[in-house]
Protein backbone atom coordinates (compact mmCIF):
# COMPACT_ATOMS: atom_id res chain seq x y z
CA UNK A 1 0.00 0.00 0.00
CA UNK A 2 2.89 2.37 0.75
CA UNK A 3 4.24 1.93 -2.78
CA UNK A 4 0.87 3.01 -4.17
CA UNK A 5 0.95 6.15 -1.99
CA UNK A 6 4.47 6.90 -3.25
CA UNK A 7 3.32 6.59 -6.88
CA UNK A 8 0.06 8.49 -6.39
CA UNK A 9 1.41 11.50 -4.46
CA UNK A 10 3.33 13.18 -7.33
CA UNK A 11 0.58 12.31 -9.80
CA UNK A 12 -2.30 13.70 -7.78
CA UNK A 13 -0.46 16.68 -6.30
CA UNK A 14 0.96 17.95 -9.58
CA UNK A 15 -0.80 21.03 -10.93
CA UNK A 16 -3.80 19.98 -12.95
CA UNK A 17 -7.19 21.52 -13.65
CA UNK A 18 -8.71 20.60 -10.27
CA UNK A 19 -5.76 21.77 -8.18
CA UNK A 20 -5.27 24.97 -10.13
CA UNK A 21 -8.98 25.78 -9.98
CA UNK A 22 -8.93 25.23 -6.19
CA UNK A 23 -5.88 27.45 -5.91
CA UNK A 24 -7.41 30.24 -7.98
CA UNK A 25 -10.78 30.06 -6.27
CA UNK A 26 -9.12 30.25 -2.85
CA UNK A 27 -7.61 33.58 -3.89
CA UNK A 28 -11.18 34.91 -4.27
CA UNK A 29 -13.28 32.92 -1.77
CA UNK A 30 -12.86 31.56 1.75
CA UNK A 31 -11.65 27.96 1.75
CA UNK A 32 -14.86 26.90 3.50
CA UNK A 33 -16.84 28.18 0.50
CA UNK A 34 -14.93 25.78 -1.76
CA UNK A 35 -16.02 22.62 0.04
CA UNK A 36 -18.97 21.83 -2.31
CA UNK A 37 -16.79 22.40 -5.37
CA UNK A 38 -14.05 20.14 -4.01
CA UNK A 39 -16.53 17.45 -2.94
CA UNK A 40 -17.70 17.31 -6.55
CA UNK A 41 -14.14 16.76 -7.72
CA UNK A 42 -13.45 14.07 -5.10
CA UNK A 43 -16.70 12.32 -6.02
CA UNK A 44 -15.49 12.02 -9.61
CA UNK A 45 -12.04 10.90 -8.36
CA UNK A 46 -13.68 7.96 -6.58
CA UNK A 47 -16.12 6.97 -9.34
CA UNK A 48 -13.53 7.12 -12.14
CA UNK A 49 -10.91 5.34 -10.03
CA UNK A 50 -13.26 2.45 -9.22
CA UNK A 51 -14.42 2.15 -12.85
CA UNK A 52 -10.88 2.15 -14.24
CA UNK A 53 -9.75 -0.23 -11.51
CA UNK A 54 -12.43 -2.73 -12.46
CA UNK A 55 -11.49 -2.32 -16.12
CA UNK A 56 -7.81 -3.05 -15.44
CA UNK A 57 -8.79 -6.14 -13.45
CA UNK A 58 -10.66 -7.42 -16.50
CA UNK A 59 -7.76 -6.59 -18.83
CA UNK A 60 -5.21 -8.26 -16.57
CA UNK A 61 -7.36 -11.40 -16.53
CA UNK A 62 -7.14 -11.56 -20.32
CA UNK A 63 -3.41 -11.13 -20.73
CA UNK A 64 -0.42 -10.30 -18.52
CA UNK A 65 1.12 -8.63 -21.59
CA UNK A 66 -1.81 -6.21 -21.73
CA UNK A 67 -0.95 -4.89 -18.26
CA UNK A 68 2.69 -4.40 -19.28
CA UNK A 69 1.51 -2.44 -22.34
CA UNK A 70 -0.73 -0.32 -20.09
CA UNK A 71 2.21 0.27 -17.74
CA UNK A 72 4.42 1.34 -20.63
CA UNK A 73 1.86 3.59 -22.32
CA UNK A 74 0.76 5.01 -18.96
CA UNK A 75 4.38 5.78 -18.10
CA UNK A 76 4.90 7.56 -21.41
CA UNK A 77 1.71 9.57 -20.81
CA UNK A 78 2.92 10.62 -17.34
CA UNK A 79 6.30 11.65 -18.80
CA UNK A 80 4.46 13.69 -21.45
CA UNK A 81 2.42 15.45 -18.74
CA UNK A 82 5.60 16.16 -16.76
CA UNK A 83 7.38 17.67 -19.75
CA UNK A 84 4.33 19.80 -20.64
CA UNK A 85 4.09 21.05 -17.07
CA UNK A 86 7.80 21.86 -16.82
CA UNK A 87 7.64 23.76 -20.14
CA UNK A 88 4.53 25.79 -19.23
CA UNK A 89 5.27 29.50 -19.16
CA UNK A 90 1.96 31.20 -18.40
CA UNK A 91 -0.76 30.67 -15.85
CA UNK A 92 -4.38 31.07 -16.88
CA UNK A 93 -6.83 32.47 -14.37
CA UNK A 94 -10.51 31.78 -14.78
CA UNK A 95 -13.38 32.56 -12.50
CA UNK A 96 -15.55 29.58 -11.51
CA UNK A 97 -18.50 29.48 -9.19
CA UNK A 98 -17.54 27.08 -6.40
CA UNK A 99 -20.43 24.60 -6.50
CA UNK A 100 -20.65 20.82 -6.36
CA UNK A 101 -21.82 20.69 -9.97
CA UNK A 102 -18.90 22.87 -11.11
CA UNK A 103 -16.49 20.49 -9.36
CA UNK A 104 -18.08 17.43 -10.98
CA UNK A 105 -18.08 19.07 -14.42
CA UNK A 106 -14.48 20.24 -14.13
CA UNK A 107 -13.21 16.81 -13.15
CA UNK A 108 -15.36 14.98 -15.73
CA UNK A 109 -13.79 17.16 -18.43
CA UNK A 110 -10.24 16.72 -17.09
CA UNK A 111 -8.32 14.81 -19.79
CA UNK A 112 -5.38 14.11 -17.45
CA UNK A 113 -7.23 12.17 -14.76
CA UNK A 114 -8.31 8.93 -16.52
CA UNK A 115 -4.82 8.40 -17.96
CA UNK A 116 -3.20 8.97 -14.58
CA UNK A 117 -5.61 6.59 -12.84
CA UNK A 118 -5.10 3.95 -15.52
CA UNK A 119 -1.33 4.21 -15.08
CA UNK A 120 -1.67 3.80 -11.30
CA UNK A 121 -3.91 0.73 -11.61
CA UNK A 122 -1.63 -0.85 -14.20
CA UNK A 123 1.27 -0.48 -11.75
CA UNK A 124 -0.36 -1.52 -8.49
CA UNK A 125 0.84 -4.61 -6.74
CA UNK A 126 -1.62 -6.51 -4.60
CA UNK A 127 -4.06 -3.85 -3.40
CA UNK A 128 -7.72 -4.26 -4.13
CA UNK A 129 -9.51 -1.93 -6.49
CA UNK A 130 -11.27 -0.22 -3.59
CA UNK A 131 -8.01 0.29 -1.64
CA UNK A 132 -6.30 1.83 -4.66
CA UNK A 133 -9.33 4.00 -5.48
CA UNK A 134 -9.44 5.14 -1.85
CA UNK A 135 -5.75 6.09 -1.95
CA UNK A 136 -6.25 8.04 -5.19
CA UNK A 137 -9.29 9.85 -3.76
CA UNK A 138 -7.63 10.57 -0.39
CA UNK A 139 -4.42 11.93 -1.91
CA UNK A 140 -6.48 13.93 -4.42
CA UNK A 141 -8.60 15.45 -1.63
CA UNK A 142 -5.47 16.32 0.36
CA UNK A 143 -4.01 17.90 -2.78
CA UNK A 144 -7.09 20.06 -3.25
CA UNK A 145 -6.80 21.26 0.35
CA UNK A 146 -3.12 22.06 -0.16
CA UNK A 147 -3.87 24.06 -3.31
CA UNK A 148 -6.68 25.89 -1.52
CA UNK A 149 -4.43 26.75 1.40
CA UNK A 150 -1.77 28.03 -1.01
CA UNK A 151 -4.36 30.13 -2.82
CA UNK A 152 -5.57 31.57 0.47
CA UNK A 153 -1.98 32.47 1.36
CA UNK A 154 -1.70 34.32 -1.93
CA UNK A 155 -4.13 36.87 -0.56
CA UNK A 156 -1.53 37.73 2.05
CA UNK A 157 1.59 37.44 -0.09
CA UNK A 158 2.04 38.23 -3.72
CA UNK A 159 3.12 35.14 -5.67
CA UNK A 160 5.55 35.94 -8.43
CA UNK A 161 5.67 34.24 -11.81
CA UNK A 162 9.20 33.08 -10.96
CA UNK A 163 7.95 31.16 -7.90
CA UNK A 164 5.06 29.63 -9.83
CA UNK A 165 7.49 28.59 -12.58
CA UNK A 166 9.72 26.82 -10.04
CA UNK A 167 6.71 24.84 -8.77
CA UNK A 168 5.85 23.84 -12.35
CA UNK A 169 9.39 22.63 -13.08
CA UNK A 170 9.60 20.67 -9.82
CA UNK A 171 6.18 19.09 -10.35
CA UNK A 172 7.06 18.27 -13.96
CA UNK A 173 10.29 16.59 -12.87
CA UNK A 174 8.40 14.49 -10.30
CA UNK A 175 5.89 13.43 -12.95
CA UNK A 176 8.70 12.48 -15.33
CA UNK A 177 10.37 10.40 -12.59
CA UNK A 178 7.15 8.49 -11.90
CA UNK A 179 6.55 8.00 -15.63
CA UNK A 180 10.07 6.66 -16.09
CA UNK A 181 9.49 4.24 -13.21
CA UNK A 182 6.29 2.98 -14.90
CA UNK A 183 8.10 2.52 -18.23
CA UNK A 184 11.03 0.71 -16.58
CA UNK A 185 8.67 -1.58 -14.67
CA UNK A 186 6.87 -2.44 -17.89
CA UNK A 187 10.16 -3.23 -19.65
CA UNK A 188 11.76 -5.16 -16.78
CA UNK A 189 8.73 -7.14 -15.55
CA UNK A 190 8.27 -10.16 -17.60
Amino acid sequence: MIDTFILVIPLMLSPGPAGLASFLLATRYRVSQLVPFQLGIVLVYAVVAIAIGLLTEQISGLSPLAIRVLQFVGGLFIIYLGVQLARRTQHVTKQYSPTLLNGVMLQCLNPKFPGVVLAVFANRNSQSTLETAAIISLVGAIGLLIYSAAGALLRFRQATEKRLRAVDVLSGALLCAVGCWFVLRALLDG
